[in-house]
């Protein structure tokens, strides 16, 4: 695996979500150094920064844009911006390390599935309660997470697999050129354990790939590793984890 390549996946995971962040009070940019999505909302885990650089004035930039936007956040280190981790006081406490995964998308398991679709407007309320009981967040904050669903959004998708009829499982897919971003895999705990989450992963991968795709990527929650190990995903690098508040996901 060549670090340019990793380089070039970590900007593109950025960009891949940049257009969620259109909506107006959310900050949201992308560079060769760093990428930065803000909510606003009053949780980390809906407000994200990654620094990849190990200048300093790219982690000063990165906290002063979270500070003027006053919420809190989760600031993710990779590469050589581990160095600055020195550089996070006060109130940011690291909480551990998120795994990058990549997939070679012909070689990873994909198969169409009746069972699974675009997800629509009309499906925000039973994405979102997906969402929230999955990762322990409240309706308000998931919210965040399914409002493009009544935005145009670039080419960020929100899919979901239904069972008889009621919503099991659902994931956000954001492509640029030849890769897909996965983000918000969430399978309520009541609905594990039936290869629900394994299906809606195999058929959205096979959607990328019939579409040109080449590449998977995504960054792995605890919930969500083992799943990703299980279907051949590779381990790239991990991703340092700081945040200045209580993170639903990787508080303990």
């Amino acid at each position: 695996m060549e670090q340019g390549d990793v380089a070039r996946w970590r900007q593109q995971m950025g960009q891949g979500i940049a257009p969620w962040a259109s909506k107006p009070g959310m900050v949201g940019a992308v560079g060769p150094s760093s990428w930065l999505m803000l909510s606003g909302a009053p949780s980390p885990d809906v407000n994200m920064a990654l620094v990849y650089d190990d200048d300093p004035d790219v982690l000063s930039s990165v906290l002063k844009n979270i500070e003027q936007l006053g919420c809190p956040a989760l600031v993710l280190l990779a590469g050589d911006g581990k160095t600055r981790a020195q550089d996070l006081t006060g109130a940011w406490e690291g909480v551990g390390e998120m795994p990058m995964m990549t997939a070679d998308l012909t070689q990873a398991p994909h198969a169409s599935d009746p069972r699974v679709r675009r997800a629509g407007p009309g499906d925000e309320e039973a994405v979102r309660g997906l969402i929230a009981e999955a990762y322990g967040l409240s309706p308000e904050v998931a919210s965040v997470c399914t409002e493009i669903l009544q935005r145009p959004v670039g080419t960020m998708t929100i899919w979901l697999l239904e069972d008889d009829g009621q919503a099991v499982s659902t994931v956000t897919a954001c492509r640029v050129q030849d890769v897909v971003s996965l983000w918000c895999m969430a399978t309520p705990e009541r609905f594990g354990r039936r290869g629900f989450g394994r299906s809606l992963l195999a058929a959205v991968l096979d959607d990328a790939l019939t579409s040109g795709a080449s590449t998977g990527l995504l960054a792995a929650t605890p919930a969500g590793l083992p799943l990703y190990a299980a279907t051949g995903w590779q381990h790239v690098e991990d991703w340092q984890i700081f945040t200045n508040a209580v993170s639903a996901q990787f508080s303990h």
